[in-house]
């Protein structure tokens, strides 16, 4: 049975609403930006860090699809797709879109998709971003604006990772892996222009972008200030013209400012508190219950937040947003004495001490690590707080997984699979997990093997609620809050609009003159 998805006549509709709209849009000027976290490099493939999917995806590589901020999935760099079951597995085939050139002037083709896939893919590569690798079989150029997904089963996730996954950002065939660390290279309708090391990232427009109604600016500046107050103070001064991801206490300071304006809007974001499963003694799932009731979330979210609207208590992996989310908060009340009776039985009456590594340019995060010591240490647990800059935070606690406990916040994608499939599910041969979390239950991936499996709304939600209801009985990390997005701007910056995956769109934005 073959199924056509005619995303082409969605298109037509957004671009007709685009044309029409334009009209009141200004173009021209450049936009300046401060971000808390610097990438620790461009190239999709080959880096894991959020800092980097948010600066180059939709913005200089383009997907075949792409989410809109509604979350509906929309054509990108192909127009329309159809899925057809073929045994046991499927084939997507996607139509592309014709006359796209990349930002070296070269044509966009069936070609360069392939290589791009072909690529992540690769176990050569070493992509930290694979994902559902088992069932891709092979990509197939069938001709120069068509291409055909095989699959060896259905992946019901599958168009999500199309349009949200890192590293499928299409790229030119053939391109030098290294290079793209520091000068990529995509579709997008932004140009990679410089990088100040330390300092700031420039975009400029592509003047060749298929769709001719955008972008709005001509050049984009990404300034790398990971402490607060400083981009609070650079915002004010008219150094930067926006403040992503703003702390609630800058951000009520200028809610009553005219100059100024915040967003707030929920993200598809959970912040935790990640155990390291492996290392003693949060091997221990008593351990790991106690902090959980130890924690008083709702202390945290309004420390953190200064509005009680602007975060939402959470003790599952999945922000209650998506459909399929289950409400697990009832599980682990705030309730210290019970934390102290598991310590106990764990064999910690008196707790222990532990390390928290927090990550330096997320205020954020090292705030809610500060409060967490402070209640796990009415329980006895006794936390060193260690201040780590983002690259060190990569090296040490994500990659070596040295570390005891972490404090950051999760993208879980718009799709139940998305957010489960690299830490439950990537394992060595032995079942070992290879994700820095260190947790691994082969029955929770055999859950999630048929959550994939099948496109059965209603079967899916059965799986992702016993999924949800495990792994919050095992305690494997302790879900705190989804915060909102909170982006601070000058009045003028306009059409700004938060998208669900951890992207800085920046194609609909403009300078109101």
């Amino acid at each position: 049975m073959s199924r056509r998805y005619a995303l082409g006549v969605v298109l037509g509709l957004v671009l007709g609403v685009l044309s029409v709209g334009a009209l009141a849009q200004s173009y021209g000027g450049t936009l300046r930006i401060a971000v808390m976290a610097e990438p620790d490099g461009l190239n999709l493939i080959l880096t894991p860090a959020a800092a980097a999917m948010q600066i180059v995806m939709y913005n200089i590589v383009e997907p075949l699809l792409r989410y809109t901020a509604d979350g509906d999935l929309v054509p990108c760099l192909a127009t329309s797709y159809e899925v057809e079951n073929v045994g046991g597995g499927v084939h997507y085939t996607f139509h592309l879109r014709p006359n796209v050139t990349f930002h070296d002037g070269s044509a966009m083709t069936a070609e360069d998709v392939k290589y791009t896939w072909d690529t992540l893919y690769n176990p050569a590569t070493g992509s930290p971003n694979v994902t559902g690798s088992s069932a891709l079989q092979q990509v197939v150029v069938v001709d120069p604006l068509t291409v055909r997904f095989e699959l060896s089963e259905v992946v019901a996730s599958f168009p999500d990772s199309v349009a949200a996954g890192k590293g499928v950002g299409i790229i030119p065939s053939g391109s030098d892996m290294e290079s793209l660390r520091t000068h990529p290279i995509g579709t997008g309708p932004f140009m990679f222009s410089k990088w100040a090391a330390g300092d700031s990232l420039t975009l400029a427009k592509n003047p060749q972008y298929w769709n001719p109604e955008l972008p709005y600016l001509d050049e984009v500046v990404f300034k790398f200030i990971p402490d607060q107050a400083a981009s609070l103070n650079a915002l004010l001064a008219g150094g930067v013209d926006m403040v992503d991801l703003m702390l609630p206490e800058n951000a009520v300071q200028l809610e009553t400012n005219p100059m100024f304006k915040v967003v707030s809007s929920p993200q598809n974001l959970v912040q935790h508190l990640i155990f390291n499963n492996a290392r003693a003694p949060f091997d221990n799932v008593l351990v790991r219950r106690a902090i959980n009731y130890a924690i008083d979330r709702n202390e945290i979210i309004t420390a953190t937040n200064m509005r009680s609207e602007w975060g939402s208590p959470i003790a599952s992996h999945m922000p209650p947003s998506n459909p399929y989310y289950v409400d697990m908060t009832g599980m682990y009340p705030h309730d210290p004495a019970k934390a102290r009776e598991l310590l106990a039985q764990a064999g910690y009456p008196d707790g222990f001490a532990a390390t928290i590594a927090l990550p330096a340019p997320y205020q954020y995060h090292v705030r809610t690590g500060e409060l967490i010591a402070a209640q796990l240490e009415e329980v006895g647990i006794r936390c060193k707080l260690e201040i780590v800059e983002w690259g060190v935070w990569l090296d040490r606690v994500y990659s070596e997984w040295d570390y005891d406990m972490t404090v950051i916040a999760g993208d879980l994608g718009l799709d139940p699979a998305a957010g489960f499939v690299k830490p439950f599910t990537k394992v060595d041969a032995e079942g070992n997990s290879e994700y820095y979390w260190q947790y691994a239950n082969p029955f929770v991936r055999q859950l999630l093997a048929a959550g994939v499996a099948t496109d059965n709304i209603e079967e899916r939600k059965v799986i992702y609620a016993a999924v949800q209801t495990l792994v919050a009985s095992d305690a494997v990390l302790a879900w705190i809050q989804v915060p909102h997005g909170l982006e601070a701007m000058k009045r003028n910056v306009m059409g700004y609009r938060m998208l669900g995956i951890y992207v800085l769109d920046l194609q609909g934005l403009y300078i109101q003159k």
